[in-house]
């Protein structure tokens, strides 16, 4: 074999090669590991790989004595993360046994973050909506930008969030119940300023290299002082939805909003976090057997509008 031969040949297995992040960038600031949402072409969209990548990073670093914590972030200017990809909650329609593991497949990352011992501040960079806003939420403390904004839009395709969405924001910032009605009911969007009212954002920067100074800060500053998710009840104030329901000019199916309902109510009535999150699987569940996430879905994946007969 020649010496050209001998270098060109693989050093390691083939599954050694393959083990690389596609869609994060990790750096270091300070102690502290800064994970990147990188897939701009789909404004940062996260996917079940994605979260697989991210739940590694946590993983390989939390017992690392060298690393302080952790910040997730988006690339670019625009997104923090424009939601979840659809990924398999088209095959669980109909199915409720189904719709319920796969709510809970996906939470993997955030029950993951609940029992770190290492802090997880999000840093966001832009627009947080769906199923990365419930990430978002689940970190230890939250830093935006001044243009951030923050939304729930899953009501839009007859869904909902079932990955802790319909309950997490009432047991960490009961203050803003009302808001968070309007978000997960009726897709209501909110500002950075607005969620800093409220306390769901502990800090505003007015650019991207100042709000990963920030969330680093948050990072070192969580360090022994995390607090969990509540356990216990919590009281909401009634939900007022508009006959119709409608978010923006769209019309809401009664019937997913009315499944809302109930999966918030139920979660807020639970005497544990963990069974309100249950609750919230099982609002998943109970949604993706309806004609309104079938239309929902279908609409999305047909890039049209859902048109909701109940």
């Amino acid at each position: 074999m020649s010496d050209t031969m001998s270098t060109t040949q693989p050093k390691a297995s083939f599954k050694e090669y393959q083990s690389f992040h596609r869609f994060l960038l990790v750096d270091e600031v300070d102690g502290v590991k800064v994970i990147t949402l990188r897939r701009p072409e789909a404004l940062n969209a996260i996917s079940d790989e994605i979260n697989n990548e991210i739940l590694s990073v946590l993983k390989e670093n939390a017992d690392n004595p060298a690393v302080k914590g952790f910040v997730i972030t988006g690339y670019g200017t625009r997104a923090f993360s424009a939601g979840a990809d659809i990924g398999k909650f088209p095959q669980t329609l109909g199915n409720k046994a189904a719709a319920a593991k796969y709510a809970k497949d996906c939470a993997e990352v955030q029950l993951f973050m609940d029992q770190m011992e290492k802090p997880v501040a999000a840093a966001v960079n832009g627009m947080a909506l769906g199923g990365v806003l419930e990430i978002a939420i689940r970190c230890h403390g939250i830093v935006a930008t001044k243009n951030a904004s923050f939304q729930f839009p899953e009501i839009t395709l007859g869904i909902l969030p079932g990955i802790g969405g319909c309950i997490v924001p009432y047991r960490k910032w009961p203050q803003g119940a009302k808001l968070f009605h309007e978000m997960i009911c009726l897709a209501k969007p909110i500002n950075a300023k607005e969620a800093l009212e409220i306390g769901m954002v502990n800090k505003l920067a007015d650019s991207i290299p100042e709000m990963i100074q920030e969330a680093v800060k948050e990072v070192i500053n969580l360090k022994g002082k995390i607090k969990r998710v509540p356990d216990g009840k919590v009281a909401i104030p009634e939900m007022v939805i508009p006959e119709p329901p409608m978010a923006g000019k769209q019309l809401l199916s009664r019937e997913a909003v009315a499944i809302t309902v109930k999966t918030i109510k139920e979660g807020a009535a639970a005497e544990t976090f963990a069974q309100a999150l249950e609750r919230g699987y099982q609002g998943n569940a109970e949604i993706a057997c309806t004609d309104a996430a079938k239309e929902g879905i279908t609409a999305f994946l047909e890039k049209r509008r859902p048109e909701f007969k109940k």
